[in-house]
């Protein structure tokens, strides 16, 4: 995972969610991607689908998968509209 593309993709987009941002680029990364074990892409996210997930102040739980397999865990705390904390799980 690139960290830096995702602190750069959320510097350049203010205006959206932040977990939607988030989640299509790690698709673009070409990880599928898991919140809280439940399957989520960031266009879901954009569309409102996860909702409850967003407005949630509890850390997430993200997985990333590629080819099905679990490549990388970690905890997504958010502290403001765009700015987070990563933790390892």
């Amino acid at each position: 995972m690139n960290v830096q593309k995702i602190f750069d993709v959320l510097k350049e987009d203010d205006k959206n969610s932040a977990l939607g941002i988030i989640c299509s680029e790690l698709e673009k990364q070409g990880y599928t991607v898991k919140i809280d074990g439940k399957p989520v892409t960031g266009g879901e996210v954009f569309n409102g689908k996860f909702q409850e997930v967003e407005n949630s102040m509890n850390p997430l739980k993200i997985s990333l998968f590629k080819s099905g397999s679990l490549e990388q865990e970690f905890v997504i705390e958010f502290t403001d509209y765009h700015e987070f904390i990563i933790k390892q799980k």
